[in-house]
């Protein structure tokens, strides 16, 4: 199965997309509304609706939004799994297209967009009903943040304590790693690490461990000539047969589904 885009669409109401993990650089205006779900952490340059550029790190589990006519540049040497979900031009909507946001958490929101993704990577032919419900279910999440006052109070899991956190599990991610080391390197208490890292991400710490492990394993599938017990291993998984059951779980597919 191949691993790039994954499209679907309703004509006349909405399109979905899963974009894989890749670099990129985009350019463009949209015509109509845009919501967005990024899976992972991203970092990189952007600009919405002006020439001046900014550097961005964005959380993972983020939702955003974009109106139309809003000038979107955006670029990463790494990228992320991201899901995007144009509007059709003219459709109806329950809210006021009016401001752009973006790296917003939202459990409701995380639980549909991890829903729609197991949909999109499935083998079977897509459930146009279903795919719609979680598609109206994401539309809704987005309405009801446009609906909240513009800012946030910052919560204790800043950008730069994410990043260390990201940067650690990156670097021991195929050998043993448990959330009490994590919060040992901010010098937290494992509660209260836990407790922050969810209201900053929407995930568990250990839920985010294993996205990751996911996500590894989905980059290396990409290499036909690595075995998926190499791949199992590389990605911290303890065999063969726990990256199936944990893809299976997360993601509704198997390991050699995805890549054959």
């Amino acid at each position: 199965m191949d691993q790039g885009l994954r499209r679907f669409e309703q004509p006349g109401r909405w399109t979905v997309e899963l974009l894989p993990q890749s670099g990129y650089e985009a350019r463009y205006t949209p015509a109509a509304p845009v919501i967005g779900f990024a899976f992972d952490a991203q970092v990189g340059i952007h600009a919405f609706g002006t020439d001046r550029r900014t550097g961005f790190r964005a959380r993972p589990n983020g939702l955003a939004f974009v109106p139309a006519g809003c000038d979107v540049y955006s670029t990463s040497e790494t990228g992320g799994e991201y899901l995007k979900i144009t509007v059709a031009a003219g459709t109806e909507a329950p809210w006021t297209w009016a401001r752009r946001f973006s790296d917003t958490i939202d459990p409701a929101a995380l639980a549909a967009a991890q829903q729609l993704r197991r949909l999109l990577l499935s083998p079977n032919a897509i459930d146009p009903l279903a795919c719609e419900h979680l598609v109206l279910d994401l539309e809704s999440r987005a309405a009801a943040m446009l609906a909240l006052k513009p800012g946030r109070v910052a919560d204790w899991m800043t950008p730069q304590r994410l990043r260390r956190i990201d940067e650690l599990i990156e670097a021991r991610l195929d050998s043993r790693l448990t959330v009490q080391d994590l919060a040992a390197a901010l010098d937290l208490s494992t509660g209260f690490f836990t407790r922050a890292f969810k209201r900053a991400t929407g995930r568990a710490p250990h839920d985010h461990i294993i996205d990751r492990r996911i996500a590894r394993a989905r980059l290396l599938l990409r290499d036909r000539g690595v075995g998926l017990a190499a791949i199992a291993l590389a990605a911290g998984f303890a065999s063969h047969a726990h990256m199936t059951a944990t893809f299976r779980t997360r993601l509704g597919v198997s390991p050699r589904m995805l890549r054959e």
